[in-house]
């Protein structure tokens, strides 16, 4: 970003509402009516077959390809490939790196973007971000676009039928914000988008705190409460904006690096994004020196809700050598990522010895 404060707040457009996939044609359809949707196999199924009739009665024209699993430079070219000049619209349907694929396309493509998440499991809807990885999965970079997401449409049904892992996940990406935002709004000009981001994210925190549980309880019941819409709304729309409001005045900080060195470790691709997020935040804090008992009342709440706050619980079962806990703070530490955004500077012995020490808790 430049010394100037860009602010791309909130998208164009956000509804979300039970049943919004039998109408989402009708949206859709009020910005054009060619569409190229990027999606995964299970995604696609949740939201069928209702949007697709959806569609139809919209007199839409679509194309669906489904995406190869991961949100890389490559992947986003070969679809850029298949895009015909007259499509209108690039639509990303499901989760957050179908989400963040499909919205790099539409700005390599010049296009705007729809967004239909699938699950609650991040921001990438309404973020002006794409977060890019290898195909192998391993975090590379995040380019920021100068434009957001036209369109976010969220059917609440789907979102409540969808595994409740993805649910939690994205309660502990969303958790971070509070911390991350604090983190990196110290020492920065308080102009009122960086007052306003840091507030949201407050606002997202306390939410969490209040409903996460009545939340989870309703969701694995399948059912579309207003406990649950709140989490939604928390995790997805303000959570969004707090980047959208501060950029990195108060986007992402350690707990966001430490997921991104995680990702060195095939055994974490198990785990879900905000999974890893939740364990960046408590080492975060670590990091921050923070009180036992602040860190003890967060620890609390990840086990009333199911958050992981171990390696083990992501799937690292070893003991990890001292090779790997360098590969994850050579990522972590990555001038393309956020550890930069912490209000002192960070050492891979610092992180090294933060990690053994969350370890330890």
């Amino acid at each position: 970003m430049s010394k100037v404060h860009y602010v791309a707040g909130t998208p164009n457009a956000y509804i979300q509402e039970p049943g919004l996939m039998k109408t989402a044609g009708e949206w859709i359809a009020k910005f054009g009516k060619r569409i190229f949707i990027v999606t995964g196999s299970k995604s696609w199924a949740s939201v069928q077959p209702q949007f697709t009739e959806s569609l139809a009665s919209a007199g839409i024209e679509y194309e669906v390809v489904p995406y190869q699993g991961e949100c890389s430079y490559n992947e986003v070219s070969r679809l850029q490939a298949m895009v015909k000049p007259e499509i209108d619209l690039i639509v990303g349907v499901g989760a957050g790196k179908v989400i963040d694929t499909a919205k790099k396309l539409s700005n390599d493509l010049n296009k705007p973007f729809v967004a239909i998440p699938t699950l609650a499991a991040q921001c990438a809807p309404v973020t002006n971000l794409s977060v890019m990885y290898t195909d192998e999965g391993v975090y590379v970079d995040f380019p920021v676009f100068y434009r957001n997401t036209l369109l976010v449409l969220i059917d609440t049904d789907v979102i409540a039928a969808a595994p409740v892992r993805y649910l939690i996940a994205g309660i502990g990406d969303t958790i971070a914000k509070w911390y991350e935002s604090t983190a990196c709004s110290t020492g920065k000009t308080q102009n009122l988008p960086t007052i306003g981001g840091v507030q949201a994210s407050k606002l997202c925190f306390d939410i969490l705190l209040a409903h996460s549980d009545e939340a989870i309880r309703d969701a694995k019941e399948g059912g579309s409460s207003e406990a649950l819409q709140k989490v939604i709304d928390a995790v997805i729309l303000f959570s969004g904006l707090v980047g959208g409001l501060g950029e990195d005045n108060c986007r992402s900080a350690a707990a966001h690096a430490v997921h991104n060195g995680l990702t060195t470790l095939p055994e974490s691709h198990h785990a879900y994004h905000g999974e890893k997020v939740a364990y960046g935040i408590i080492t975060q804090l670590v990091l921050e020196n923070r009180p036992a008992e602040e860190i003890n009342d967060l620890l609390g709440f990840y086990k009333q809700i199911g958050l992981p706050s171990k390696l083990r619980e992501l799937g690292i079962t070893k003991t990890l050598n001292d090779e790997q806990l360098r590969e994850i703070a050579r990522v972590s530490l990555s001038p393309d990522g956020t550890m930069g955004n912490m209000p002192f500077p960070v050492t891979a012995e610092m992180l090294i010895e933060a990690i053994n020490k969350v370890e330890q808790l």
